[in-house]
């Protein structure tokens, strides 16, 4: 399995190469679902921050469902530039997940983390940081890829994160074990909340 980029320059050389294209694949489907009807569900569709967005997958599968409005962050201008989206609607910002931070004032009804965490030393950190952008309510999706081998750094950091959110700081809303038998691949899924939210 080939290693991920590190830099800018780098995703942007697999995405033009077209490394990332499988993720539009039917198996993929899955986890957009769920993340689909989570926010559509807790009526979170009105201001989506999606990080790590790489192509506008997140906002291809929930345009149907009636958002309002998707900013999407990614490290990789190249994904953004591939990315089709409506400018109406939604709005695409080269960014890096640790650093980003949203227009003064600017706050969302749900902020998505769609396999992008791996990338973060400290899931749960980065996942707070952006707790000050959430709009009263709001709520969090996190996707993470969960491999085979139960002590892989992949799942360490998982572990990490779920622990971290099953804290008295955080109201655990929905939490999924997802696998694709097609392609033999699971993925862990949590939607949370900051406790104060109510």
């Amino acid at each position: 399995m080939a290693k991920n980029a590190s830099t800018a320059d780098g995703w942007d050389e697999e995405y033009r190469a077209g490394r990332w294209s499988f993720l539009r694949d039917l198996p993929e489907s899955g986890r957009y679902g769920i993340i689909g009807m989570w926010l559509s569900l807790t009526q979170s569709l009105d201001s989506v921050l999606d990080l790590g967005c790489g192509e506008g997958l997140l906002y291809e599968r929930l345009q149907p469902m009636g958002i309002k409005r998707y900013v999407g962050v990614d490290l990789a201008p190249a994904a953004l530039n591939i990315a089709n989206v409506d400018p109406d609607l939604a709005s695409l910002r080269a960014g890096d997940l640790h650093t980003f931070t949203p227009e003064e004032g600017e706050t969302f009804s749900a902020i998505v983390f769609n396999e992008v965490l791996h990338f973060s030393d400290d899931p749960a950190a980065a996942v707070a940081r952006y707790v000050p952008f959430l709009a009263p309510g709001g709520v969090i999706a996190v996707s993470m890829y969960s491999p085979k081998r139960l002590e892989s750094g992949a799942n360490r950091l998982i572990s990490r994160l779920w622990e971290a959110t099953d804290g008295p700081e955080w109201d655990v809303l929905d939490d999924y074990r997802l696998t694709s038998d097609k392609k033999s691949v699971t993925w862990r899924l949590r939607l949370v909340k900051p406790a104060s939210a109510g």
